[in-house]
């Protein structure tokens, strides 16, 4: 667990000061946008004819449109493609949206004057793999440091933004100078496979594109979002419930139907655990970001935890507009909280992900 230190704030009090302060956000996505009723209707409905509940799985997904590199009605009419030039769609478009969020930040926070202060880069992606990774491309296309570190997390699936979150905020408790570029970009629509099942139904009624990157500095006392701390926990008896493998045609990912159940089970204790350190409680929190793994995980969070519907609009909305894009999903939701929610200075926000494991990420923010 990453936790906040104490420090005098300048009444004198004892204050919360954080272990990372958000500098800029940018989410970026493909432009094709794909609309969730007539994708079904012109292309889903004869795929997936075989399966019972298939119309019901893509009208009850809370999945209005996604953007998609690859808009299904077109990409596969002529068939499957191998994994050669998925993996080449892949590339291109993660570093597409990359090149526009990375390129956003450094507008946003005016880093001009401070890119020789970026020390780090990390990103993820669990879409796809190509080497040089993504991350050395884009440094060197927006001139940062030679010796710029650089991590690429690969294939920890839709909490990978909080592996990206916490290694960067290591690397500013090391080095509190300088300043680390955190994100993610995926490219699910890639994955699309010859394989007719209510699970597969379901994964291509939930999955969309999207990238999103964070600039991140020490938290110097300053106005804007600080990182308090975050709490992760892994659930090994539940690693059946998702997972995600190369196979020949494309990348495979299970999903189970009891996902929404584990997490309920579970979902209390995990964010007491989180939030306890801080000496705060779930009704201390004015702000929810709840990875939409589907509309049943958002149903039943916000039912353990007593939340109400406007605190949960932020991820109802993001899933609605964009669907599930694995890692950069919580980023979109942060985005949409702070400029949709507005949040007043000195509110709380708890943002949660799940992924393969099952593994369950969270992190607190003060505003």
């Amino acid at each position: 667990m990453t936790t906040a230190t104490e420090a005098p704030d300048a009444t004198g009090r004892t204050a919360a000061r954080g272990v990372a302060r958000l500098l800029a956000l940018r989410t970026a996505a493909p432009d094709t946008v794909v609309p969730q009723a007539s994708a079904f209707d012109t292309y889903y409905r004869e795929v997936y004819r075989d399966v019972s509940k298939a119309e019901e799985i893509f009208r009850g997904s809370g999945v209005s449109q996604r953007h998609m590199a690859w808009d299904p009605r077109t990409a596969y009419a002529d068939g499957f493609p191998t994994i050669k030039p998925r993996m080449a769609a892949w590339e291109e478009n993660v570093l597409a949206m990359s090149r526009r969020t990375v390129g956003g930040v450094l507008e946003e926070a005016g880093a001009d004057e401070l890119r020789d202060r970026i020390g780090t880069f990390v990103m993820a992606s669990c879409t796809g793999y190509a080497g040089p990774t993504p991350d050395i491309l884009l440094a060197k296309e927006f001139e940062l440091r030679q010796d710029l570190r650089r991590t690429f997390i690969g294939h920890m699936g839709c909490n990978a933004a909080f592996n990206v979150l916490k290694t960067a905020f290591d690397a500013l408790a090391a080095r509190p100078g300088e300043l680390v570029l955190a994100g993610s970009a995926e490219v699910c629509s890639v994955h699309h496979r010859p394989e007719v099942s209510a699970e597969q139904a379901v994964v291509n009624a939930l999955f969309g594109d999207a990238g999103a990157m964070t600039l991140l500095g020490a938290d110097d006392g300053g106005p804007g979002p600080v990182f308090l701390g975050t709490h992760t926990e892994t659930h090994p008896e539940t690693t059946h419930a998702m997972s995600w493998h190369i196979e020949d045609l494309a990348f495979r990912m299970t999903l189970s139907p009891y996902v929404p159940f584990y997490l309920a089970e579970s979902i209390e204790p995990f964010v007491k655990r989180l939030l306890a350190p801080h000496g705060l409680d779930v009704g201390d929190v004015r702000h929810w970001g709840v990875h939409p793994g589907g509309p049943k995980i958002i149903d039943f969070v916000g039912e353990k935890l007593d939340l109400t519907p406007e605190q949960l609009a932020p991820s109802r909305a993001v899933l609605a507009e964009h669907g599930n894009c694995s890692s950069a999903t919580i980023l979109l939701i942060l985005d949409r909280i702070l400029h949709t929610s507005r949040p007043a200075p000195g509110e709380l926000a708890v943002l949660m992900a799940f992924g393969p494991g099952l593994t369950m990420e969270s992190a607190l923010v003060r505003f």
